[in-house]
């Protein structure tokens, strides 16, 4: 139990963790008191067969975690939610389809958190999730071989018992300093499961079709409402490439593959996908 934060942080409760989930068809739960990396470790078990669809792997204590591009994600003991869900396509799916887990995940965070800590959290393209102007969570998505086929394992990484001295960077947050109280890993973490499957069931019904009206969702699609809690729409942005170059516009839609749609000051539009950048920040300077 780590206390460097001045009182107890309780740990996920498995047994009642497994009673909030029983009713989710959920594949392998597997939980480490340590792991190094959630996502390698899933990722193995979905390569070796160990391991199908809505399997989860989680940590209290990840070690050698990694973000986009490679950076490194270490966080107190306890502070945070460390999980990863493989993803595994049926027939109803293709393989592009799976490019849009990044952001379903991200929308199940959002819906999550806001249900359990009454915190408004909005999605950062490609792969984060902000209280306010701050990080909250982030997501790794990658393609794993599964069977003849591949899925994807996600990870992500939710802030929640940090203190603003024990968070990395001037840029981040957590739910506890985002709503001022403590926040009940347990309960959101099985949240986030539920509004996760529940998105991935109504996604497979139409076929991973992006446009259509997600069942269960009021209609609206899986663009709609992604879109409706991205951040970065309606932002003048700066977009770092890996060869150094930079494109500043104005993000104004989503594309049915997920790409971010940029306008400049001509009105020329520009499609961006997740892997061509290697950084996307507003034109000010800020993170959002």
């Amino acid at each position: 139990m780590d206390t460097s934060h001045g009182t107890a942080r309780a740990a996920i409760d498995r047994t009642r963790f497994a009673q909030l989930t029983e009713h989710l068809p959920l594949g392998a739960v597997e939980f480490r008191d340590s792991s190094g990396s959630t996502n390698t470790e899933l990722a193995e078990l979905a390569t070796q067969g160990s391991a199908g669809h809505l399997s989860v792997f989680y940590t209290e204590h990840q070690q050698a975690g990694k973000g986009r591009l490679g950076r490194a994600w270490v966080t107190p003991l306890g502070s945070s939610i460390t999980v990863s869900v493989l993803m595994v396509p049926d027939d109803s799916l293709s393989i592009e389809a799976l490019s849009w887990y990044t952001m379903l995940a991200a929308l199940a965070w959002s819906r999550a958190a806001e249900r359990v800590a009454q915190v408004p959290v909005r999605i950062k393209w490609p792969n984060d999730l902000l209280a306010g102007e701050f990080k909250i969570c982030g997501i790794l998505a990658q393609m794993v071989p599964v069977g003849s086929g591949f899925g994807v394992v996600v990870g992500t990484g939710m802030n929640v018992d940090q203190s603003r001295d024990e968070l990395p960077v001037a840029t981040a947050t957590s739910l506890r300093v985002a709503s001022s109280r403590t926040i009940d890993r347990t309960e959101l973490l099985a949240e986030y499961l539920k509004e996760l499957v529940n998105l991935d069931r109504s996604f497979r019904q139409v076929s991973g079709a992006v446009q259509m009206p997600l069942p269960g969702f009021d209609g609206q699609s899986l663009r709609q409402m992604v879109s409706e809690r991205l951040a970065t729409l309606g932002q003048e942005v700066r977009v770092e490439f890996p060869d150094g170059s930079t494109l500043e516009a104005t993000a104004v839609d989503l594309a049915d593959d997920g790409a971010l749609v940029l306008q400049d000051a001509m009105g020329q539009r520009t499609q961006v996908l997740a892997g061509d950048v290697h950084h996307v920040r507003r034109a000010d300077g800020k993170y959002a």
